[in-house]
């Protein structure tokens, strides 16, 4: 689900791009969420919500409706563009992963940065890649934007031109080396973990890895 919130008039997100949020929930606690928006869109937020079921929150989403309000607080997370560096780019994201990584890649098309930059993108099948159309759109303004869709459906694979498999596998399928590279990651733990691991034995630097993690609880 993608939710989109309007900060009340005259507020400003001042966060870069890549940040998450967190949501008080009405017994207050909190979870966590990356933005999707880029800096530029600073007067609301986009959050890509993955039902969790039995989750208080991915509950209260199908609850809302104009005009309600949430309580936030941010930004939270190191997941942002180093600038200070031109070598080419690779982002592997998995399911609502995807979203600090169009946050990323909005705020390139927006700056105009020309960097190679590179795609993954993985899911079950293709209904996984839910905003194929942000996609489309990098595709036409980026050059040297390459996507691999990374599902483990046959025939979805067949269907996007794409990898039948994992993220970590499609990476190592696609780049024989990573030196001199970034990568920037965003999934649950497992998944994060196994590309870093991938990446770092494709030769990436440490230091040249960034990720943003997310654990799915039974209440998230």
């Amino acid at each position: 689900t993608t939710l989109q919130l309007r900060l009340p008039a005259g507020q400003r997100a001042k966060s870069p791009a890549g940040q998450s949020l967190q949501v008080q929930l009405p017994d207050g606690s909190r979870r966590s969420y990356s933005m999707a928006n880029p800096p530029h869109e600073s007067d609301s937020l986009q959050l890509h919500i993955r039902h969790v079921p039995g989750g208080q929150f991915t509950q209260i989403v199908p609850t809302l409706k104009a005009g309600d309000l949430l309580e936030v607080e941010l930004p939270y997370g190191h997941f942002e563009l180093r600038e200070d560096i031109a070598v080419p780019i690779v982002c592997v994201a998995g399911g609502t992963g995807f979203a600090p990584v169009k946050s990323l890649l909005d705020d390139m098309v927006k700056k105009k940065v020309q960097r190679p930059v590179t795609l993954i993108w993985g899911g079950r099948d293709r209904a996984g890649l839910y905003l194929m159309s942000a996609v489309e759109r990098w595709q036409k303004l980026m050059p040297g934007f390459r996507f691999i869709a990374a599902v483990e459906d046959a025939g979805d694979a067949q269907a996007l031109g794409g990898f039948q498999g994992r993220v970590d596998e499609a990476l190592r399928a696609n780049f024989p080396s990573l030196v001199r590279h970034e990568v920037y990651c965003c999934g649950s733990p497992g998944m994060v973990n196994a590309v870093r691991a991938a990446s770092e034995q494709l030769g990436l630097a440490h230091e040249h890895f960034f990720s943003d993690s997310f654990v799915p609880g039974p209440a998230a």
